[in-house]
């Protein structure tokens, strides 16, 4: 059980979260500084900094909390273990897809006008949370041979994963269907495509042929 201490502390540290959220959706931009959400709070300046360094690291903490809530929750489910690592993907990708829902406006307002390499400082969190649970996902699909593996080439697979994450968020935003059935089915599709990729020799044969291409490319411009 957490000491009278330690709940007060949590209850200051989600009333900063919550201000600050509340403010960013508002205004459409983070506060404008620590002391206004103190004075929103009505709150020392002592105390925010207790919790949390910076004004960034508060909406660092908001989205890796929100991405560690999701994997949570999918992971604990009664089948999870039973599931290949494309089924365990796909699950988290429906389950984040019925979460953005309740988030939908903040998400549009962070995430809509974002390029899909565009990772600002706030996502960074985030961005790790995502990747180690990508990396047990793969992990789990080489031990099973459903992903093969390809030695040093297999670290940037997380990345990978991540990027196509934000390719959905992004299909997310933008879908107008009804249901959003158009973002089950762009899921569906592109991760059918991407884990058969994972289990062939396309990548290996695309890597070889950059590993050729490259010095070729890079002689001939010096002829010229």
């Amino acid at each position: 059980m957490k000491s009278t201490t330690s709940r007060r502390k949590d209850s200051t540290r989600d009333q900063i979260i919550h201000s600050y959220m509340d403010q960013l959706q508002e205004s459409g931009r983070p506060p404008a500084s620590v002391r206004r959400i103190c004075q929103h709070l009505k709150i020392s300046e002592e105390a925010f900094y207790k919790e949390f360094p910076t004004m960034d690291a508060v909406e660092k903490h908001f989205w890796k909390g929100w991405m560690d809530h999701l994997i949570k929750a999918v992971s604990n489910g009664k089948e999870w273990k039973s599931f290949t690592a494309k089924q365990q993907y796909l699950a988290f990708l429906f389950a984040f897809s019925e979460a953005g829902l309740k988030h939908r406006s903040l998400l549009e307002q962070r995430f809509g006008k974002l390029t899909l390499l565009c990772n600002p400082s706030w996502l960074d969190c985030l961005k790790d949370s995502f990747k180690d649970f990508a990396a047990e996902l793969i992990g789990h699909g080489m031990e099973s041979g459903e992903i093969a593996s390809r030695g040093p080439l297999g670290n940037f697979y997380p990345e990978v994963l991540y990027i196509h994450w934000r390719s959905v968020l992004g299909y997310f935003l933008k879908d107008e269907s009804h249901g959003f059935e158009q973002t089950d089915a762009f899921v569906q599709k592109t991760v059918e495509f991407a884990f058969d990729l994972l289990r062939t020799q396309v990548i290996d044969s695309a890597a070889d042929l950059l590993r050729f291409l490259i010095p070729q490319i890079t002689n001939f411009g010096r002829k010229h």
